[in-house]
C-alpha cells in the first residue's frame, strides 16, 4: 500500500486555519479557577427532521495540584470534544429548562432525556430564511441566550467510499473519503460528524454454558450408617440469550472540519473523515459508517477550529479562561462563565458498508478486543478430586476454582478437557468471558438499519 495524496486540506484534530484567525491560548490567561463551575453548552439544529438536542455540562475542579496527570475527560459531547489531561473534568447539568425560539413565533421545548442531554419535545427541522436563538435558565436560576442563528446553504454527498492506505505516521489501514458538492459558491464550510456501527463476533463463543449444581462439598450422613461426599459440580445448559454475534456504535470524538472556499468550483473531492487501523477489531467482520456532512456557519466553523486548537494545548488545560474560547451562548447577567456554541446548519447524511475480506481477502483478522488472550484455554479445578487431576502437596494451593470463577462471571466454557487433567487442571477448559460472551463488548440486538 501506498500514501494517498490529498488536494484539499483536510485536518483532523488540527484543522485548516484558513479564514481561521490564529488564537493565541498564551494571552489573557487567568487563575486556575477563573473556569470552575462553567456552564458548557453543545447545541446544534439542523434540516433534518429530528428531535433535536442540547448537551449541557459544568466544569468542575478535581485536583487542586494541576501538574497531577490524570484520566482524559471530554468536556463536550462525543461530538465536540475538548479534552482536559489535567485539573478539570465536566459535570452534567441538570433540570434546567431548555428553549428554542424561532422568528416566526414558534417556541420548541426540551426536556432532559438523560443527564445533561435535553431532547425537544416535538421532532422539528431547521428552514431556510427563519432565525432561531437557544434559552437556558439552569435549575439554580442562571439565565443563557445566544445569538441568532439561520440555516446556512444546503451541500450533497456525491459519494462515500473506503481505500486502503497508509497514514502520515506510516500505520496500514483503511481511510473512510467523502466526495461533496454546493448549490453554490457562498459559504461552503464544512463540518463531518459520524457513526461507526461494526459486527463483533465472539472467537471462543460455544452453545453451552455452566449451570451451578452444587458450589460446596457437601457431607450427607445416612441412618444406616453410611456417608456420602457429593462435591461441587456444573453442568452444561444450552445459552440463555444470544451471545456470538453483537453489534456496538460509538460515535466521533474527534473535529473534522474542511473549510472548501479556498477550493476551486462546486466540489470537494477526497474528503478523508476517518482512518482506521488494520489491526483495529471493529472492522475484523462487517463495519458501517454513518457520516453526516454539515454547512456551517463561518462563527461555527470558526469556534470549532479554536476548539479544537485549543484542546491540544495541554500546558493550558489547567488555566482555561472564558475569553480563550468565546462562544455565540452568553450569560444574560454576565456574572457566570460560559464555554459553548449555538449552531444552524444545513445536514446530509449517507452510510457505507464494507467486510474485513472485501479490503483484506486473505489476511487475518485483527487482535479481538481487549487485552485477554483467547487463544489459550485454561482449565481450573472443579474441587472434585474425583474428576480433577491432582493436587500440589500442602501448603501450595491450585488457582481460582471454576466455580468461583464463574460467579464472578470471569470465565466461559469452550470446551471438555479430553486429556487426563494434569496438576491443578479440572474437566473443563475455558476462557474468559469476553472471548465466549459477545455482550461484553457490544449488543446482542441488531439495529434497524443493518444490513448484511
Amino acid at each position: 500500500m501506498s500514501n494517498q495524496s490529498y488536494k484539499y486540506g483536510i485536518v483532523m484534530l488540527l484543522l485548516t486555519n484558513a479564514c481561521v484567525e490564529p488564537f493565541d491560548a498564551s494571552s489573557d490567561i487567568l487563575s486556575d479557577t477563573s473556569m470552575v463551575d462553567a456552564l458548557i453548552v453543545e447545541a446544534n439544529i439542523t434540516s433534518m427532521e429530528a428531535r433535536q438536542k442540547v448537551f449541557l455540562s459544568r466544569m468542575q475542579r478535581i485536583e487542586s495540584d494541576s501538574t497531577v496527570n490524570l484520566e482524559e475527560e471530554r468536556l463536550f459531547n462525543t461530538q465536540t470534544p475538548i479534552i482536559i489531561e489535567r485539573g478539570l473534568r465536566p459535570k452534567f447539568e441538570n433540570g434546567a429548562n431548555v428553549e428554542i425560539r424561532a422568528e416566526d413565533g414558534t417556541t420548541y421545548r426540551f426536556e432532559e432525556s438523560q443527564e445533561g442531554t435535553y431532547e425537544s419535545v416535538v421532532s422539528f427541522a431547521a428552514v431556510p430564511e427563519i432565525s432561531y436563538q437557544l434559552f437556558i435558565v439552569t435549575a439554580n436560576g442562571e439565565e443563557f441566550i445566544s445569538e441568532q442563528m439561520k440555516l446556512p446553504q444546503t451541500s450533497s454527498i456525491d459519494s462515500i467510499y473506503a481505500e486502503l492506505m497508509v497514514s502520515d505516521s506510516g500505520v496500514d489501514g483503511v481511510g473512510i473519503f467523502v466526495d461533496s458538492s454546493f448549490q453554490t459558491d457562498e459559504n461552503k464550510l464544512l463540518r463531518y460528524t459520524y457513526e461507526e456501527t461494526y459486527k463483533i463476533i465472539a472467537p471462543r463463543w460455544t452453545p453451552y454454558e455452566f449451570e451451578i449444581v452444587r458450589d460446596e462439598t457437601e457431607v450427607i450422613d445416612y441412618s444406616n450408617g453410611e456417608t456420602e461426599i457429593l462435591y461441587p459440580d456444573v453442568r452444561l445448559v444450552p445459552r440463555a440469550r444470544e451471545e456470538q454475534v453483537c453489534y456496538r456504535t460509538d460515535f466521533s470524538n474527534v473535529e473534522v472540519l474542511l473549510n472548501a472556499n479556498i477550493l476551486n468550483g462546486n466540489r470537494a473531492e477526497r474528503n478523508m473523515v476517518r482512518f482506521i487501523g488494520a489491526t483495529n477489531p471493529i472492522i475484523s467482520h462487517r463495519y458501517s459508517i454513518l457520516v453526516k456532512q454539515r454547512v456551517v456557519s463561518k462563527s461555527a466553523f470558526d469556534f470549532y477550529s479554536r476548539l479544537t486548537a485549543f484542546s491540544q494545548n495541554e500546558s493550558l488545560f489547567s488555566q482555561v479562561q472564558p475569553g480563550s474560547l468565546e462562544g455565540n451562548v452568553f450569560s444574560v447577567d454576565n456574572n457566570v462563565p460560559v464555554v459553548g456554541f449555538f449552531d444552524v446548519s444545513s445536514e446530509v447524511s449517507q452510510r457505507l458498508y464494507f467486510n474485513f475480506e472485501d479490503l483484506f481477502p486473505n489476511e487475518p483478522l485483527p487482535p479481538y478486543f481487549g487485552t485477554v488472550n483467547c487463544e489459550n484455554p485454561v482449565s481450573p479445578i472443579l474441587g472434585n478430586p474425583e474428576r480433577d487431576g491432582p493436587y500440589p502437596p500442602p501448603p501450595e494451593n491450585c488457582p481460582q476454582p471454576l466455580i468461583d470463577r464463574i460467579k464472578l462471571g470471569l470465565v466461559e466454557y469452550y470446551q471438555d478437557n479430553v486429556d487426563p487433567p494434569g496438576l491443578c487442571e479440572g474437566p473443563y477448559l475455558v476462557v474468559p468471558t469476553i472471548c465466549g460472551d459477545c455482550n461484553l463488548v457490544g449488543s446482542n440486538i441488531k439495529p434497524d438499519f443493518w444490513v448484511d
